[in-house]
């Protein structure tokens, strides 16, 4: 019981100061990214969860009564997470003003403050869970199905919300850059790719959760594959968007 209560307290101060520790060493190698951005983003994705919830409870109440799928109503919550965390992106990138290269640092800035507020409290859900099991609590149902999990078992749940964590993290950076892209080069069909990029991802989500209920590791194992594949494009994809130092006077520049 010990181990357990400790593995959840470690695993929740992971999930909460993980993703603070990876932006940190991406943002490492730049001084050109305001880093009071990722507070702008953080905001600005609380703010854009109120009428992001709103229609989607009512969306969800009209699709529930005409008695559409659980695919379309899964698939319309995506595209509205997708239109509101991608169009939120957009409005502070336009809203701070940012000129020329600097959007798209700026952008990435923006994403990674959505990654690290999404799904923060659960670390600290996490923290609680296992301070209570630590004292020999299982008086609610939570606690004692926590309790009568195995250690493996629950080391395996670890890695896995902990690459989701990441996962979030970098998909929103890399959007992010996708976004500030958008504005430098004045095509709002980049703004239209984020949010269905952002929507698919979403999607994919979903269908892993709902498609695999009840195959006990398989869910698990395909939701990592997913996360680390996530990570993997979305750390690439940020460090490409990224400025460089140039040989000719020290300058940066952004690939292409």
């Amino acid at each position: 019981m010990v181990l357990k209560a400790l593995l959840l307290c470690v695993q929740g101060f992971l999930f909460i100061f993980l993703p603070g520790v990876v932006m940190s060493i991406i943002l490492r190698r730049t001084s050109e990214v305001d880093r009071g951005l990722i507070w702008w983003g953080a905001g600005g994705f609380l703010v854009a969860l109120l009428p992001l919830n709103f229609i989607g409870s009512l969306l969800r109440q009209i699709l529930a009564a005409a008695r559409s799928s659980l695919l379309a109503q899964i698939a319309v919550a995506a595209l509205l997470a997708g239109l509101f965390v991608e169009g939120m992106k957009y409005l502070v990138l336009k809203y701070k003003g940012l000129a020329g290269e600097a959007v798209v640092p700026a952008g990435i800035a923006v994403g990674l403050g959505v990654g690290v507020i999404t799904k923060v409290f659960t670390g600290l859900a996490l923290v609680g869970i296992g301070m209570q099991l630590l004292f020999g609590n299982t008086s609610t149902p939570l606690l004692a199905q926590t309790a009568a999990r195995s250690l493996p078992d629950l080391s395996l749940a670890a890695v896995v919300s902990l690459a989701d964590r990441l996962a979030l993290l970098m998909f929103n950076g890399a959007l992010g850059a996708v976004v500030g892209r958008a504005i430098l080069d004045k095509k709002q069909r980049l703004l239209l790719g984020a949010m269905l990029t952002h929507a698919a991802i979403e999607l994919t989500y979903s269908a892993i959760t709902i498609g695999l209920e009840g195959r006990g590791q398989l869910s698990t194992l395909t939701a990592l594959a997913f996360d680390c594949v996530l990570v993997a494009a979305g750390w690439w994809w940020v460090q490409r968007q990224l400025p460089i130092q140039t040989q000719a006077g020290g300058k940066h520049r952004l690939r292409r």
